[in-house]
């Protein structure tokens, strides 16, 4: 522990007590004396593995939230450094901690078992405060703690926080209070940290956005305050109540008739015993005077607050809701001449951001777990629409290390030991997000360096198949898997896909892989004798199997598979059959048949489906198709079809031949009932733009290439600049004829700017 000197972890008791419903989080103090004359540079080191804040002279060091970083906690401990010179102030100097529990000491029970978890510890915190380079204070058994001064009696990440504010006194906080009650902090056994310290590569936690009340009615039980959004975050509120009165506070995504919390199913006992006191609940205790709260640990996905205990009238003034999620830059922004398509765009952006916490998780409901298999489905309109490159690369290091010597992962990354079954559909997310990163960015350092774990993972794949060991997770709708679509044929096309991925790894890092090519063409020979008949069509005639094997380029004649795919959307009446590992793969696969508007139809009329949540009035999208009235309604789950908005409706995607987008073919899918598409993907390589409208018995196309991009659309080189096209509509047949009528730039200038 270079890094941080002598500096020790230390807690405010030996052992993580078991679960109470009064469990102050600990404050935690210290006085050191400063030459401000002698400060050059000032940084303060903090790890805290249930999170915490941290405060000099009764300011917060930084505007970040929940820090450090969720993590396994035996393997990895993320930390951050702060510039505090500003904060130091001649003479004596205090700093004060407040830790908190996180997933680090869940003491709860539930399905996840993070009670169990083997890091499990008591909140605890390591500091060091290095003025001009040099451990000017360190965390040790010097530090006073005090449970008794916390005025925060319950706080957990995925249940709630609750504060007493008669014992709100922020003194100790500053030089001079009297803590001679305050216990000496515990150090932690260094024995017992197995993990290793890495600093924070990525974009912090914050409160990226304010939303005030839409509305606020008075309802039977308190006052329902509607924000309008549903979001992750949580609530602030001012109020002068009587002293001791509780204020309680009831978040939800969803409400009933009477203005209570519809939780959907979310608060099951096997989730959240005695739910209804635990699931997503804030409470206060008024001192009597002017009492501001919010929480400082405990984060919940919803759209109204539910108060109860208020004694007068509630103010919109007095209540503001914050959107709480990793400070990430959006790249992206899209529009068309549809309503539904907009919300799905939006909603679609907004349920993703939602799910930024320092993994990308689920939901920020229920379980605020790191689910690949959800990633898998998002990462590729994720790397489109933001800057997530390093929020990637941290998560993808959490998930490196949770990698077992089976080669075995879990489905939820980081996990206390929950689960090893659930299969590819999750465990592909090793493979995909370093080879969409590749694609999007150009760089191949995370599939190279991740060529031992992807062996593996292929050593312990081809076990299971070999014993043909059934996972769990096929092609999951939101609500268990498809019945019609095989899970050996899950199963078998994602080997195929392990292979193709270890290959390309291998290539990138000169690597031999001949023996590995004759396993996958042996594997896909196999697999094509199973799936394909002697007409060339799929034995399993639904839209995922015919999507898949078009898309992954698996068959003896695309043209019979596209055949073969239309009529199965026709034949489900143009409604959504796939499940989430189909919907990866149908709305490409409909373009590459060159039947974008059957994908058109699907998407902005297959019921239930993004439709149904549209004219319901959501603002995020849901976990389950037909969700209004079960689990989770801020999923990311279903939100890949923004890739295919950029990729077929604008046209641009990167070529696999020319990664990081060196060169696109520009490949437009138009559809006269859409109207209009407007948009752009901020690329490595600069902005790409690009917009059509239908108009004249045609579309006028343009797209505009940064410099440093080569271009190709139906065969002819692109200029720097804007490019402009006509394509023809041809009501017979409902193809486009396509022809080239201006190119802004004259040919003297386009070869000028190739050199």
């Amino acid at each position: 522990m270079g890094t941080f000197g002598k500096a020790k972890y230390i807690k405010a008791t030996k052992t993580a007590p078991g679960f109470s419903r009064f469990d102050p989080l600990p404050f935690f103090r210290r006085e050191f004396r400063v030459d401000q004359s002698e400060v050059c540079s000032a940084e303060l080191w903090i790890q805290a593995p249930g999170f915490c804040e941290v405060f000099i002279n009764g300011k917060p060091v930084t505007e970040d939230k929940f820090i450090s970083p969720i993590s396994d906690y035996t393997k990895i401990l993320w930390y951050h450094v702060y510039d505090v010179a500003h904060l130091l102030r001649d003479g004596v100097n205090t700093v004060g901690v407040i830790t908190g529990n996180g997933f680090f000491n869940e003491s709860f029970q539930s399905a996840w078992k993070f009670h169990l978890a083997a890091w499990r510890d008591a909140p605890q915190f390591m500091l060091a405060l290095k003025i001009n380079g040099e451990d000017a204070l360190v965390s040790d058994a010097t530090w006073r703690a005090s449970f008794e001064a916390s005025h925060i009696i319950f706080s957990h990440l995925r249940s709630g926080e609750h504060v007493d504010m008669r014992r709100k006194n922020d003194a100790w906080m500053y030089t001079g209070y009297d803590d001679h009650a305050w216990k000496y902090a515990v150090e932690r056994d260094p024995s017992e940290v197995t993990g290793e310290l890495r600093l924070t590569p990525c974009q912090p936690v914050r409160e990226c956005e304010v939303l005030r009340p839409v509305s606020i009615c008075k309802v039977e039980s308190g006052y329902l305050v509607d924000f309008g959004k549903n979001s992750s975050g949580y609530m602030e509120i001012t109020l002068t109540e009587p002293r001791g009165q509780e204020i309680v506070f009831r978040y939800a995504e969803e409400v009933d008739e009477r203005g209570y919390p519809k939780h959907n199913q979310m608060d099951n006992p096997l989730y959240y015993p005695e739910a209804g006191w635990k699931f997503m609940v804030n409470r206060l205790i008024a001192s009597g005077k002017k009492d501001i709260f919010k929480p400082k640990f405990s984060y919940h996905g919803f759209r109204y607050v539910l108060i109860e205990g208020l004694s007068r009238p509630l103010r919109a003034e007095d209540v503001r809701a914050y959107f709480v999620h990793n400070d990430i830059p959006r790249t992206s922004d899209f529009t068309s001449g549809s309503d539904v398509i907009n919300y799905v765009y939006t909603a679609g952006i907004r349920s993703s951001l939602s799910n930024m916490f320092w993994s990308l998780t689920d939901c920020p409901t229920r379980e605020k777990l790191g689910w690949t298999n959800d990633a898998q489905a998002s990462c590729e309109q994720l790397l489109i629409n933001f800057d997530i490159v390093p929020f990637f690369k941290k998560w993808y290091t959490d998930v490196l290390a949770d990698q077992l010597d089976s080669g075995e992962l879990h489905s939820v990354i980081p996990s206390p030991g929950y689960g090893l079954d659930w299969g590819p559909g999750c465990d592909y997310f090793l493979f995909e997000l370093p080879t969409r990163v590749y694609l999007y960015t150009g760089d191949a350092s995370m599939l190279t360096d991740a060529i031992p774990h992807f062996e593996k993972y292929r050593a312990f794949f081809r076990g299971a198949i070999e014993r043909n060991y059934e996972f769990r997770l096929g092609d999951w709708l939101g609500g268990g898997n498809s019945k019609v679509i095989p899970l050996e044929f899950i199963r078998s096309v994602y080997y195929i896909k392990v292979l193709r991925a270890l290959i390309l790894a291998k290539r990138l890092a000169n690597v031999f892989v001949e023996e590995d090519e004759c396993e996958l063409n042996a594997v896909t020979r196999a697999f094509t004798d199973t799936y394909l008949n002697a007409d060339g069509e799929c034995t399993v005639n639904e839209q995922t199997s015919c999507a898949v094997m078009i898309v992954l380029g698996i068959y003896r004649s695309k043209e019979i598979l596209c055949r073969q795919l239309v009529r199965a959307v026709e034949r489900d009446g143009v409604r959504l059959t796939s499940g989430m590992i189909g919907v990866q793969y149908l709305y490409d696969a409909l373009s590459e048949c060159e039947r974008p508007d059957l994908a058109y139809r699907i998407i902005t009329e297959s019921e239930p489906g993004y439709k149904t949540w549209y004219e319901y009035g959501a603002t995020t999208l849901f976990e389950k198709w037909e969700g209004v009235n079960i689990h989770s309604h801020n999923h990311h789950m279903f939100s890949n079809v923004l890739g295919w908005f950029f990729k077929s409706l604008l046209g641009i995607a990167p070529c696999e031949d020319a990664p990081g987008f060196a060169r696109v073919r520009i490949r437009p899918q138009f559809i006269k009932d859409l109207g209009f598409v407007k948009g752009y993907v901020d690329t490595i390589r600069g902005r790409i733009s690009a917009e059509w409208k239908y108009e004249d018995g045609g579309f006028t196309y343009t797209v505009t290439l940064p410099d440093g991009v080569l271009g190709e659309y139906m065969g002819r080189e692109l200029t720097v600049g804007e490019n402009t096209f006509f394509a023809k509509y041809c009501e017979r047949n409902k193809k486009q004829i396509e022809r080239r009528i201006k190119h802004v730039f004259h040919q003297k200038n386009y070869v000028q700017s190739r050199r």
